[in-house]
């Protein structure tokens, strides 16, 4: 029998029951297509590099299996008519437990992701909180300088008005005098 390592997307609006009947149905079909699991693991739920039938994330599952012809394109055609499987590829490997064992050491364990995902989310709640505090501040400052840009430009005009008010008054004056 050949190995083969078999990598699929399903959509992250599954929900636990209906993610576990898609991998159950997947796997019915591939052992009665004279296959046999050896390694499963989820890679857990990512960003996409582009939308995938309008989901921006999927969850990655890594599968090594053997088994023959047959059974990838029974795989293949049970892919094709689930709309819950975003993308998938098989691929021929020669070494099962090496190539297992070496995207194991990539996917950190559940309790890590957890962790790395609560320090994550507590990170981005200070960045959001940081720029509205920063935006609120540029709000501020901007209506501070419209404010004194406003009382300079009352200060000029009441200055020129003076000036009119100074220039009649002398006006005035001089028709007076030369009257007298």
């Amino acid at each position: 029998m050949t190995g083969y390592e078999l990598v699929f997307i399903t959509a992250p609006g599954l929900n636990d029951e209906d993610l576990a009947a898609v991998l159950k149905k997947i796997k019915k079909s591939l052992t009665d297509s004279a296959g046999k699991l050896i390694h499963e693991y989820v890679w857990g739920r990512r960003r996409l590099a582009y939308e995938i039938e309008g989901n921006d994330f999927g969850v990655y599952h890594a599968w090594y299996f053997t088994g023959s012809g047959k059974t990838v394109d029974e795989l293949q055609r049970q892919f094709g008519y689930s709309d819950d499987i975003l993308r998938n590829q098989i691929v021929k490997t020669d070494d099962l437990d090496a190539e297992a064992a070496f995207l194991h050491n990539l996917i950190p364990p559940k309790e890590e992701t957890v962790a790395k995902e609560e320090v994550q989310e507590v990170s981005a709640k200070t960045e959001k909180e940081t720029a509205e505090k920063a935006k609120t501040e540029t709000v501020a400052e901007t209506e501070s300088e419209n404010t004194e840009a406003v009382v300079e430009k009352i200060a000029e005009t009441e200055a020129e008005v003076k000036k009119e008010e100074l220039a009649d008054d002398a006006e005035e004056v001089k028709t007076v005098a030369v009257d007298a």
